[in-house]
């Protein structure tokens, strides 16, 4: 799918943001704002990959603390107007929604909901710091914007891992027969 056709939506949006809290509460963890952000921009740049489109097709932007939707605070606030959830900031500058109704997750695929909770799984024990490092090396948008711009989800499909040697080796050779 290319990024022009890549749709927003903002109801899927928000019941992720609710499922993720929700689960968050369950289990007795906290999600504040900077764990939510790598969430959801994990969960939509996977499925980017694996699925050929995101889940909300949110826009994310680089931030100093890692990649963040830019609608995460038009929902956020929309979401207490509704009453859907409570907030209360942490010591930290952090700050978690509290769910009060549970998200409706009808409109999602099972493949969906599979990345999403496999996304919850492997960022489960990294609190705000370790969730922004985390983020910081694994994802290659993120080093490659500037801070404010817009992360393109075609760069979910570029690796951070090193390349093999022999790639190296296949580009000096190339360089060097070039220059002669």
């Amino acid at each position: 799918m290319s990024e022009s056709r890549i749709r927003y939506e903002p109801e899927k949006f928000k019941e992720l943001i609710l499922y993720l809290c929700k689960r968050g509460v369950d289990e007795g963890l906290t999600i504040g704002s900077t764990k939510l952000n790598k969430l959801l921009f994990f969960a939509d740049f996977r499925a980017f990959t694996k699925l050929g489109s995101p889940i909300t097709g949110a826009r994310y932007q680089k931030l100093e603390w890692g990649p963040a939707p830019r609608a995460l605070l038009p929902v956020r606030r929309e979401l207490l107007e509704e009453g859907s959830v409570s907030f209360r900031d942490l010591e930290d500058w952090n700050q978690v929604l509290d769910p009060l109704r549970e998200p409706d997750m009808s409109a999602f695929s099972a493949e969906e909901r599979f990345i999403v909770d496999e996304v919850f799984e492997e960022l489960r024990s990294l609190n705000a710091t370790s969730a922004s490092d985390y983020s910081h090396t694994r994802s290659p948008g993120w080093n490659a914007a500037d801070e404010f711009e817009d992360i393109p989800y075609d760069t979910a499909r570029i690796g951070m891992d090193r390349p093999p040697e022999h790639v190296f080796t296949f580009f000096r050779e190339l360089h060097s027969s070039s220059a002669a």
